[in-house]
């Protein structure tokens, strides 16, 4: 359906998902993403698709997260309308049912992935209209549900629930995991957390020496307070915003001057691990290495591939 070779998919990963790192997993077999979130100005915007496009004759995808309680009137649409004069092939979509987009992106020939937390979200956004579903358990970096359901029961769960083909995302990190999300019923991955260790990630080498160095106990979650979770490293930052939602009534914008995505953008570029919001899976405990992105999808294939020849053994035996 996407016109890719392998069903790995990179996650939307905000301030890291550049054309660059898109590219280099268009490059490698993947789908590469970016995410309207980094470009606020429409222009801008604009300009990165072409970019990734200059980059890449493959795939690309395009993250729109739909915040709860922020509306941003027609200014999607025009993100979308955008993605569809500059030839964007696969547009993925989350945060709340995307019904009110779904007759654009089929009016401009987009292929439409839309992300939940819940398998039952996902029926809902099939019967939406969107063609293949995302679901993200809770070991994901970024925005778990709320439910805190893992990946590996969502998988099971989601099997024979949809007519759309669905791909699994949270704790996928290696070829086993590829090969296990497969198991279950899904025709693919997303993956995040690893990507942001790569050579291509444009983050600083301490955040980066950070995920290999750390353990899968080193991330909280955040934001419980105002019905956003999310799973982010365990920095000072973090511990900041959990004090402050302590506080009776605590709202999003009471969290914005410590939680504000440039605050995070400014530290990926400075080094300083302890500020901004860092969101990581808990995969992070697993990766040891810094590697190119066609190595870690060329490794994860490998591996795969191996992996579920094992399993055919068994059934030939």
């Amino acid at each position: 359906m996407l016109g890719i070779k392998y069903p790995i998919m990179c996650g939307g990963l905000q301030n890291i998902a550049t054309p660059e790192l898109a590219a280099a997993v268009s490059n490698a077999g993947g789908l590469g993403t970016i995410n309207i979130s980094m470009w606020p100005d429409l222009n801008d915007f604009r300009d990165a698709v072409k970019k990734t496009k200059s980059l890449t004759d493959k795939p690309m995808c395009v993250n729109i997260s739909m915040i709860p309680g922020v509306d941003m009137g027609d200014k999607i649409q025009r993100y979308i309308n955008i993605c569809g004069e500059e030839k964007v092939e696969v547009l993925e979509t989350s945060g709340k049912d995307p019904a009110e987009l779904v007759p654009l992106i089929r009016s401009l020939g987009i292929r439409h992935i839309h992300k939940v937390p819940a398998v039952k979200h996902g029926v809902r956004a099939e019967k939406s209209g969107a063609e293949i579903i995302s679901i993200v358990g809770a070991e994901c970096g970024g925005h778990p549900g709320a439910d805190m359901i893992g990946t590996f029961i969502l998988g099971a769960e989601a099997y024979g629930k949809y007519k759309a083909p669905y791909q699994l995302g949270g704790g996928v990190y290696n070829g086993r995991t590829l090969a296990a999300a497969m198991a279950l019923g899904a025709e693919g991955v997303v993956v995040g957390t690893l990507f942001c260790a790569s050579k291509e990630a444009p983050i600083s080498d301490n955040h980066k020496q950070w995920i290999i160095g750390a353990a899968d106990k080193d991330t909280v979650l955040c934001q419980k307070s105002i019905k956003n979770v999310v799973r982010v490293a365990n920095n000072q930052t973090a511990r900041d915003c959990l004090e402050m939602e302590k506080k009776p009534g605590v709202t999003l914008q009471d969290l914005m001057p410590i939680i504000g995505g440039n605050i995070g953008k400014e530290a990926y570029k400075s080094g300083d691990i302890s500020k901004g919001m860092f969101p990581v899976g808990q995969v992070v405990g697993s990766i040891t290495e810094i590697k190119s992105v066609k190595d870690i999808i060329d490794g994860m294939v490998t591996e795969a591939v191996e992996v579920l020849g094992q399993l055919d053994a068994l059934r030939r035996n």
